[in-house]
Order: structure tokens, then C-alpha cells, then sequence
């Protein structure tokens, strides 16, 4: 996208009608090609023969990467609690009794690795399979 190229700039335009049926035809193809909010662009690559490019959206897989983010985000949350109970372990438990708390500190961070690994690899076989 970016700035417009005022080194070349548009100063003619046209305009014509179409019947009920061509106007239906043209909204698909519009829709078809992903390009309903710049119809201007769409008609000029189209009469120019110029490439453009059709972008389907698959709803499935715009909620797996929503689904994705949301982990992202949960993990993100996890280390920072796990900020935090590390700072309250070290500031009101005895020394006597901090190796305990971490040890289930660390059998706790082993089990979210091992889920966060299996996470990474469902993405990466179903990024394969699209």
C-alpha cells in the first residue's frame, strides 16, 4: 500500500452504468478478489491486465490463529506469576523450606513445557496441511 505516487498523478476519470446482472457479477468478482473497499484499483488492474491477487479467508482458520494468540498471551501471564511466586517464596518462606516449594515450582514449569511443546507441533502439522 503506502503513499500515493504524486510523481504520477491521476487526473482523468471515467465513469459507466451496468445492468442489475453485470452490477451482481461485478460484486462477486470484487468479493472474489478481496478488493470491496478500492473498486478503483480493482478496475484499473483489471482492464490494464496488471496481477492481483485473491485472498481467501478461511474461518476456521482465522479462530485457530485467535486460539493460538490467546496461548501466547496465557503464557505470557504464567511467567509473570511465576515471577511472583518466585519473589514471594524467596521473601516470606525459611530457608529450610524453599527447596520444597521450588521443587513443585519446577515440576509445575515441566508440565506447561510439555504442553506448550505439543502446542508448537499441532501448529506446525496443521500450518503444513494449509
Amino acid at each position: 500500500m503506502g503513499k500515493r505516487d504524486e510523481t504520477k498523478p491521476r487526473s482523468y476519470k471515467y465513469s459507466f452504468r451496468l445492468n442489475e446482472e453485470q452490477n451482481l457479477q461485478f460484486g462477486r468478482m470484487l468479493t472474489e478478489a478481496g478488493s470491496e473497499e478500492n473498486r478503483s484499483r480493482f478496475i484499473a488492474r483489471r482492464i490494464f491486465g496488471e496481477a492481483f491477487t485473491v485472498v481467501r479467508r478461511d474461518p476456521s482458520k482465522t479462530e485457530f490463529v485467535a486460539r493460538l494468540n490467546d496461548f501466547y498471551y496465557q503464557f505470557q501471564r504464567i511467567g509473570n506469576n511465576y515471577n511472583q511466586v518466585v519473589k514471594a517464596i524467596n521473601t516470606h518462606f525459611l530457608s529450610a523450606t524453599i527447596p520444597r516449594q521450588i521443587a513443585a515450582l519446577e515440576q509445575r514449569t515441566s508440565e506447561l513445557k510439555a504442553l506448550s511443546v505439543e502446542i508448537l507441533d499441532l501448529a506446525k502439522r496443521l500450518a503444513k496441511q494449509w
